[in-house]
């Protein structure tokens, strides 16, 4: 159930990506297609919904059942958002080891396709959360929406203009995702601070950010030295 309600998300992150790709003149002059481009895209979304669900088993594991059986169940059938985050993440890594690509511009595309959908993803959710968890998923909604809308309007033109170092976009992608996500878990879990923090929930979004940081670090190089390093 929870995968036919987010299958509207697929779609839009798919049609996203096909207008980011199909017309984007790097991608042209260094001879990657679109259909390579929504072959690694097809990759990543089935590694991202594996360990979307494997992650939500792992966090909404009940004691005395079978994990093997509870993740195939059609009772429980939840998927994890950081999850798939991170599955898309390693498949991207893996797949850029692998593949001759544009690994921080794909990165980008992927981050502000997903931007697209995250929101949608969150109302269509709101129809299986239960009443106390609405306010919360809905408040996920709105954030990311201004979120996408900020990416969209003063990140993405510097993107096309080469104004933006390749891969800062889905660095701070995942820099806001861990900060939107951390707080509105706070404010969902304000009458019970001790299990949010020790939450693997938390915890592994901690990690997130913790990553998203030192990557932000790592590439915060002038960008002009990195224009002439490219030209050169």
């Amino acid at each position: 159930m929870h995968l036919i309600v987010l299958l509207p998300s697929v779609f839009i992150f798919l049609y996203s990506l096909y207008r980011l790709v199909k017309d984007d003149y790097v991608f042209i002059r260094k001879g990657i297609s679109l259909e390579q481009a929504f072959d690694i895209a097809f990759i990543t979304l089935w590694i991202s919904l594996i360990f979307s669900r494997i992650f939500y088993v792992l966090f909404n594991y009940q004691n005395g059942k079978n994990i093997f059986l509870q993740f195939f169940s059609f009772t429980d059938s939840g998927f994890s958002i950081i999850g798939a985050i991170i599955g898309c993440v390693l498949s991207l890594l893996v797949v850029g080891k692998y593949k001759k690509i544009l690994l921080g511009r794909i990165s980008d595309f992927f981050s502000l396709s997903f931007l697209f959908a995250l929101p949608v993803a969150y109302v269509m959710s709101a129809l299986l959360v239960e009443r106390n968890e609405l306010l919360y998923t809905l408040l996920n909604a709105v954030l990311f929406f201004l979120l996408m809308i900020f990416f969209v309007q003063f990140l993405k033109p510097k993107l096309m203009s080469r104004n933006l170092k390749e891969g800062t976009i889905a660095i701070l992608f995942l820099l806001f995702f861990s900060l939107i996500t951390l707080l509105t878990s706070l404010v969902a879990s304000l009458n019970n601070l001790q299990q949010y923090i020790l939450h693997p929930n938390t915890l592994t979004t901690v990690g997130l950010l913790l990553f998203s940081i030192v990557l932000y670090i790592r590439e915060a190089r002038p960008f002009s030295h990195h224009r002439r390093m490219l030209t050169k």
